[in-house]
């Protein structure tokens, strides 16, 4: 009697130390809409002979190393067995945790997940061809190491994001490279954060923007096309030159 107990004490033990991991979304992701900047048509200005004339003007130029992405969650809490039958779920409306975006189809070794290191972010920025010297909106400047001395001029002070979990892997509260993702009066919005995690191997750059209800748990955010958003985010992607090629990102979710 007393060996089937200690059997049986080991096999709780056991199961206690299993973590849960970031899971894939539970059906296919259908886009609901696309769009793009429009761009405007020409302005006009009379020549004379003779004459030299000085004028100042401005536009906007759609990004060649960014897309976009936007929209909502809804999940459950499940307890349940390797067979996906559920002894028992709890339904989440207003989730809190974050979504993460990979391009690759290689699951991360989530155990192992942290901040993008600089090396990372330079990696990636030669990976989407991006001139770190000159490009406004290469992923170095876009994505603000907190602290640094970009980070106090374009916010006046450190950047925020909290104390967070990836499967068993804690990330400590200002670590991570990040960015404020615009609201419907087009300032950065501290309700629609992400940043750059990497597993250190297999998937070097992990997007991870956090579900906005992670800061603002009882009520909705308005994002920047005036719709309320759980998330918002923007992932790399070259388009730089002639490229037209398209990459496949792959989602994952963790939700509390």
């Amino acid at each position: 009697m007393k060996k089937v107990l200690l059997t049986l004490m080991l096999a709780i033990l056991s199961v206690s130390i299993v973590y849960a991991l970031p899971s894939g979304p539970t059906g296919p992701i259908t886009p609901i809409s696309i769009s793009r900047w429009s761009t405007w048509g020409s302005q006009s200005i009379t020549a004379i002979a003779g004459n030299v004339t000085e004028f100042n003007t401005d536009t906007s130029t759609i990004t060649r190393a960014w897309q976009g992405y936007y929209g909502n969650v809804t999940g459950t809490i499940v307890l349940g067995d390797s067979n996906n039958n559920t002894l028992y779920d709890w339904s989440v409306t207003s989730p809190q945790g974050e979504i993460f975006a990979i391009r690759s189809s290689i699951v991360p070794t989530w155990t192992n997940t942290r901040c993008a290191n600089t090396s990372e972010l330079e990696a990636e920025d030669a990976a989407l061809n991006n001139n770190i010297a000159i490009d406004e909106d290469s992923v170095n400047r876009t994505f603000v190491v907190n602290g640094s001395a970009e980070a106090q001029s374009r916010f006046g002070g450190p950047l925020g994001h909290p104390t967070f979990y990836v499967a068993s892997s804690q990330i400590d509260a200002n670590t991570c490279p990040i960015a404020y993702m615009f609201n419907q009066s087009g300032s950065e919005s501290d309700a629609f954060r992400e940043v750059i995690l990497s597993d250190g191997g297999s998937v070097p750059i992990i997007y991870t923007a956090f579900l906005s209800h992670t800061f603002y748990p009882t009520s909705d955010s308005i994002g920047f096309n005036n719709q309320v958003h759980d998330f918002q985010m923007i992932v790399g992607e070259d388009g730089h030159g002639t490229n037209t090629a398209v990459s496949t990102y792959y989602f994952y979710l963790e939700i509390e």
